[in-house]
């Protein structure tokens, strides 16, 4: 039995890492995070800001400094301690290697984690993109997001071309995009 159990949530935690204050954080979204701004494809761009440093009031951040500006910007949600995020690095780097340019750029956006793991796991994982980090409940409020990692694929004016590709579609999507 005890096995079963661990098989079972070790299943669930390969699928994706759930927030770990899903509960407290529908309680007390803030207004924006209504059904209207979900951020669901075909939607414009939900912006956000950021305090990266909370000791440094000048490290502010906004979604809005990289999406909108011209480029498809692929936007991954993650935080270091999540195994399926960890483990969807090494695609996002074969993209943002294959991809980057004029028209392409990428952003990771650290939510649910400490700014001190953020930044030691983006240099063990070579992450070598925008960041945002400390980032916690903000985005994922407003981006209903309940589950990382989930990505994100902006157009060049800010609308939401794709939502929630993993794996071999990131790629796909990307060219499929830019072929355009």
């Amino acid at each position: 039995m005890k096995t079963k159990l661990l098989l079972l949530a070790a299943a669930l935690t390969v699928a994706a890492c759930g927030n770990p204050s899903a509960s407290a954080q529908k309680a007390d979204a803030p207004a924006e995070a209504t059904p209207e701004t979900k951020g669901e494809e075909g939607d414009m761009f939900i912006d956000f800001q950021i305090q990266q440093d909370p000791a440094d009031p000048a490290s502010i951040v906004r979604l809005s400094d990289y999406v909108g500006k011209g480029k498809y910007v692929l936007v991954d949600f993650w935080a270091s301690w999540c195994g399926p995020c960890r483990r969807e690095m090494p695609n996002l780097k074969a993209v943002y290697d294959k991809f980057h340019g004029d028209k392409f750029d990428m952003l990771s956006v650290a939510v649910w984690d400490e700014p001190a793991d953020t930044k030691k796991a983006a240099e063990e994982l070579g992450i070598n993109w925008n960041q945002i980090i400390n980032a916690q409940r903000i985005p994922t409020d407003l981006y209903n997001i309940e589950g990382i990692p989930t990505i994100i694929l902006f157009g060049p004016d800010g609308k939401i071309v794709a939502r929630g590709i993993r794996g071999p579609q990131i790629p796909e999507t990307v060219e499929k995009c830019l072929a355009k």
